[in-house]
Formats: C-alpha cells, structure tokens, sequence
C-alpha cells in the first residue's frame, strides 16, 4: 500500500464520517479507516439486529451533517419509512444504513482512488520518523503520517469484588457478545448489573428475542434514564449558562433547579432546561476546578446521565410495562460477592433499602454497567502500545485519553501531538459529553479542518491506492 495521509482507527460513528468530512474538505490526502467490521458506520451502537433497539434521539436531531439539519429526517422517510416524523425514534439499524450511504455518496462524488476501508485490527502502533507504523492483527504494517483514534467505546471492566477472579460461563463480561441471551429458557433468571441505557438495550434484547423468565437488575441508585417526550415543548429553554455562572457542583445544581422551576411556571418540560444545555457542556465541564469536576463524578453523575441520555417514550413504555407485570425487578444495592454453582451463579449483594446482605441466584449474569473510560483497565492492545511507548497517557481523571483543544493525544511528557489524534469517547476528560452524534458531528468537521490545513499540499501528494490490506 502507499503510504497513508491520514488512518482512522475505528469505524464506527465517529471514524465513517470524520473519512467523510476529510474527503470532502480535502483535494489530495489518502485516507483510511481500518476497522474490525466490514460495513461503516455501525460500531457496536448502530450493528443491533434487535427490533427494540431504538435510538436515543430523535430523527429530527439526528443528522450526520451539522450544516444540514433534517439530513436523516429526509433519508429515513425515503429509505425506511414515508410516515417518519421530527419526533420518531427509527431502529438504530437504520441509523447504520444511513452512515453507511453517506460515505458511499461522498466517495461518489470525491473519488474512490484515495480511499480504503480496511477490515482488520490495530494491534500496536511505532514510530517511523516523522510517520506512524500499525501493526495489524492480519500481520499487516501500514504506514501513515498522521493517525486518528476513533476507537469509540470500550467494554466494561469486571467489577473489582471475590468471585469473578474466575467466574465461570453464568458470567457475561460484554453484553453485546453473541452469547450473552442465548440458551436461556422461560424459566431461567438473569441479572443486569447497572441500570443505564445499557441494561435497558439488553432488556429489550431480551424481549425481542422472546424471553419470558425474570430480569433482575442491580442499581447503586436504582435509577432508570428518563424517557423522552414525544412532542417538543412549546418553546425551547434559553441558554441560560454563561461565564458568570457557579463554577462548583453545588452551585450548578441550585442554578438548573431554579431555572425548572421557572420553566415549570410557564407550563414547559424539564427536559427543555437540560437540553439548553447541551450546547454549553464542554464550556461548563472545564470550567470547573478539577476538584469540582471530581465531587460531580462521586455525587452527582448517576442523575446527570438518567436525566440527560434519556431512552425513547417506545422503550420507556415497554419496560415501564415489565416493570409492572413483575418480570422486570430493580434491586438497589452493592454487588458484594459473585459464587460460581452448576445452575449459575449466586450473588451477594448489600441491599441499601434494608440495610442487609441478600442473596440471589442467577441462571446468568451480564455486565451492563457501561463503557469503561479508565484506560488503565483497558484490556486493549494499541491502548497499551500507546501507554508503554508514553505516546499517551490517561486525562487526570481516568475518563479516556488526555488531549488538547484541537484533539491531539498528549504524550507521556505533557506535549501535544500534531500527528495522533483523538476523536469521541476517548475524549471524554477534556469534554465530558462526547459519545453522541450532535457532539460527535461536529468534532468530525472541526478535527477534519485542523488536519486538512496542517497537511494539504505539504509536499507528498497521494497516489491512488490500488490494494487494500
């Protein structure tokens, strides 16, 4: 292969369409992404085959294009379905398919000859000079000047307590592998550990592949995500944020309270205030103390995502329903022991409603706690490439990666790097809320511009490339 301008590694949300903003905002640069998957855009949020498996936000906020607002509204009424309005919630399948043709259109438009996809894994990453050396898990070295980690989220970390040293097949670590709901039977009992919108796409896994025994889920705080509504407020919620605001978790609180307050007078939605939000977050995320930043995480940041990253009214209403009919059950407490049996597994857990120990016993268990973010229990390849050789090293509060304002990874010694570069969750530290696609759109075209003007027309020009790895 020739030599890379730029290689994505990741190709779901974020690495498809960062490769669609630099082919369209570039004349000249060769650009990979290299990817497990062999379709764009999927990454483990958009590959479900689950007919419950909705998205989040609604289709009308869902654009992939920042300069283009109603983009998927427009695509899902032709390619899904004519009836799709502002405030539907399409499978998240859908969503996959749109990403997919966004790409496919770009290169229809731009040209194919300075673009491949790669099927494979970055397994290590070295320095060649001035460029980049990945070493594959197909044994392949590709080489690049300049390379993008969009490696999205990764799977979550076991929790740290007796008994899961060696768990036994009872426990699923990924909830997304393909054996996590097979083989059950309608009698068996499964427990979720975490009750964010991961466990509730697992519930709906579980739904809609027509289980009927009884889910457990255990919570420290024993709080769902909220869901959506299904029309917009009359009107939405000014900005209300700005450099004179608290700069401490109490603070904020008592100023998101009071603005509620005053929407509720007016007869419009908390949800409103929250999404006024959203537009500021990275403003408000660093402009707290680091000491700030961390009471938020220890107090404050259960609440924060249930009302924050809701689920749609479809999946509320639907689990709300199992909920009553008994087959869905929440336990709110701490996990504090895991016993492998031939059955299963029972769980020792401290009830924090009774203030005693109890004990349940499991046909299976899955962690749903979320993605990890603290890169040092990353089991991860290029994670601890980076790390050994100090190309990298974690933010100061183990979220993802450090990185500057423009994105680039900080190594070991507290430099910027001007040719790796970070983009999504990983920089989750720097920004707080990037693991969304209006965040993340709009990092794809601000990471695109900074690298199209730091290597447009600096010498090597790109050849076609004729071979994929």
């Amino acid at each position: 292969m020739s030599q890379l301008d730029i290689l994505i590694i990741g190709g779901g949300f974020s690495g498809t369409m960062l490769a669609v903003q630099l082919l369209r905002q570039s004349r000249s640069l060769c650009i990979a992404v290299m990817d497990r998957l062999s379709l764009p855009g999927r990454g483990l949020a958009y590959s479900s085959p689950h007919k419950f498996h909705l998205l989040n936000v609604p289709a009308g906020e869902m654009s992939a294009l920042p300069d283009v607002p109603d983009d998927f509204l427009r695509w899902a009424s032709v390619h899904f379905d004519a009836g799709v309005k502002e405030r539907s919630f399409p499978p998240r399948s859908v969503y996959g398919a749109y990403v997919e043709e966004i790409l496919e259109k770009t290169l229809s438009e731009r040209g194919r000859g300075r673009f491949r996809w790669l099927q494979d894994e970055a397994l290590a990453l070295g320095c060649q000079g001035q460029d980049f050396t990945v070493h594959t898990k197909r044994g392949w070295e590709v080489l690049a000047r300049t390379v993008v980690l969009a490696t999205g989220n990764f799977p979550a970390a076991n929790p740290r307590i007796a008994g899961l040293e060696e768990p036994g097949p009872a426990y699923i670590q990924f909830p997304w592998s393909p054996d996590a709901i097979e083989n059950l039977d309608s009698t068996d009992n499964v427990l979720l550990l975490g009750s964010g919108l991961t466990s509730v796409d697992l519930i709906m896994a579980l739904k809609s592949k027509g289980f009927r025994g009884t889910i457990h889920v255990l919570s420290r705080k024993g709080l769902f995500p909220h869901p959506r509504r299904q029309v917009r407020p009359i009107e939405p919620w000014p900005v209300f944020w700005n450099e004179k605001s608290p700069r401490t978790v109490r603070g904020l609180l008592r100023l998101i309270r009071s603005q509620v307050r005053a929407a509720a007078e007016r007869g419009i939605d908390w949800r409103a205030v929250i999404d006024s939000l959203r537009s500021v977050t990275p403003g408000i995320w660093q402009s707290l103390p680091i000491k700030e930043k961390r009471r938020f995480l220890r107090h404050v940041r259960a609440y924060w995502d249930v009302h924050r990253h809701r689920a749609a009214p479809e999946i509320a209403d639907l689990l709300a329903d199992m909920r009553a009919t008994g087959q869905v059950q929440l336990h709110v407490g701490v996990l504090a022991g895991y016993f492998r049996h031939r059955h299963g597994a029972q769980i020792k857990y401290w009830d924090r409603e009774t203030r005693s120990e109890k004990m349940l016993e499991m046909t299976r268990v899955i962690n749903c706690t979320g993605s990890e973010t603290d890169c040092r229990r990353i089991d991860d390849p290029l994670i601890t490439s980076l790390f050994a050789q100090r190309l990298a090293r974690p933010d100061p509060l183990f979220l993802g990666l450090d990185v500057d304002e423009y994105g680039g990874v900080i190594d070991g010694a507290g430099i910027g790097s001007r040719s790796l570069f970070a983009i999504g969750p990983l920089r989750k530290g720097a920004l707080w809320e990037t693991t969304t696609v209006p965040e993340i759109r709009q990092q794809a075209v601000e990471v695109a511009q900074y690298l199209v003007q730091g290597l447009e027309g600096r010498g090597r020009r790109c050849q076609e490339l004729k071979t994929a790895v």
